[in-house]
């Protein structure tokens, strides 16, 4: 059990590292924040910006700090693995923000680490901290829709992918890989069970992208408890409503239907009623920062569990296989 709040650099000044530096600011007031980027302008930038205790030019200096308790690393995932691995090897706690590497070797890398050094290890996922998750679970565990058979979840946009995201050694696979891991959690978390085998199918017809492998992609998975699960992810389809869609969970007595960002929720079965987010923290990363933070304070696990993440992980590298196979392919 820690007696303070940790200290806290971030590895790679992005956008995604100003919005966690935000959070533990304004959640923790005073905690040690430290920065390093391979531009040093912009990590002095951000030390001026969250009031940085200071910053450090190269990787080995934050390892060698006795004020750093967690690297959070915030670069593009081909980076992950190195750094993780010499995180561990100096005794820190490592935060990865996802996806967490470009494929299971490299995963397999960083938890042999973790492991070895007996450090902790976790994936800023925010999506299983979404206010609406917890909700929609409530609602089926307590029978308004009866047996749950089947989950489907539905998220396209057209984005504007450039730089890093285009480059296919870099990326190690495509949108599934980069930003469907996202909506993976969100299909684990709500089917609240082990999946067993995914089949993957992506269009065959001719057009012009820029996103290595695949840009669109449509997943089905089995669970341990016999549910099915529907993943239907997409950077190039056109959205009206900018990547709002509609997503729905069938059970033997009625339907949940919710915004796939978990804007609005209805709830049509033995009960009817309407489920609400909280806009306050719409895209659950106040709760995610929170709950790391107060975890590693109290000495209680990180979730998710880097378990859970290979895991899940997994679903994506089964889904490459099964483009491939044209078949089920196992967990």
């Amino acid at each position: 059990m820690a007696t303070r709040l940790p200290g806290i650099c971030f590895v790679g000044c992005g956008n995604i590292a100003q919005t966690h530096a935000k959070n533990l600011r304004k959640i923790y007031g005073v905690i040690p924040l430290f920065f390093n980027d391979t531009d040093v302008a912009k990590a002095l930038a951000f030390k001026s910006q969250f009031r940085g205790e200071n910053i450090f030019p190269e990787p080995e200096h934050i390892f060698d700090s006795e004020k750093v308790d967690i690297v959070f690393i915030t670069t593009p995932h081909a980076f992950h693995e190195e750094i993780a691995v010499a995180a561990a090897k100096a005794g820190k706690h490592i935060i990865i923000e996802k996806p967490i590497a470009r494929n299971l070797h490299e995963i397999k890398r960083i938890a042999t680490a973790v492991s070895k050094y007996k450090v902790r290890c976790t994936v800023a996922e925010n999506y299983m901290f979404k206010s609406f998750v917890p909700k929609i679970l409530s609602a089926v565990r307590e029978g308004d829709i009866g047996k749950p058979l089947a989950l489907e979840i539905n998220k396209y946009n057209k984005d504007n992918i450039s730089g890093w995201r285009t480059n296919k050694d870099l990326m190690g696979g495509g949108a599934l890989l980069e930003g469907g891991v996202h909506w993976i959690n969100l299909l684990v978390s709500l089917v609240d069970s082990k999946p067993t085998e995914v089949m993957a199918v992506k269009p065959e017809v001719e057009y012009e992208t820029n996103i290595p492998f695949e840009d669109t992609i449509t997943l089905l998975v089995k669970f341990e408890n016999g549910m099915t699960g529907k993943l239907f992810h997409s950077w190039r389809i056109p959205n009206k409503f900018k990547g709002m869609a509609l997503s729905k969970y069938y059970g033997t007595e009625g339907v949940i239907t919710f915004e796939s960002n978990g804007l609005l929720t209805s709830v049509y079965g033995k009960k009817n009623k309407k489920i609400f987010t909280d806009l306050r923290d719409f895209l659950g990363y106040k709760a995610m920062i929170k709950s790391f933070i107060d975890s590693y304070v109290t000495g209680r696990p990180w979730e998710p569990s880097l378990d859970r993440i290979i895991m899940e992980f997994k679903i994506v590298d089964a889904a490459y296989r099964s483009l491939k196979s044209k078949k089920f392919e196992s967990i």
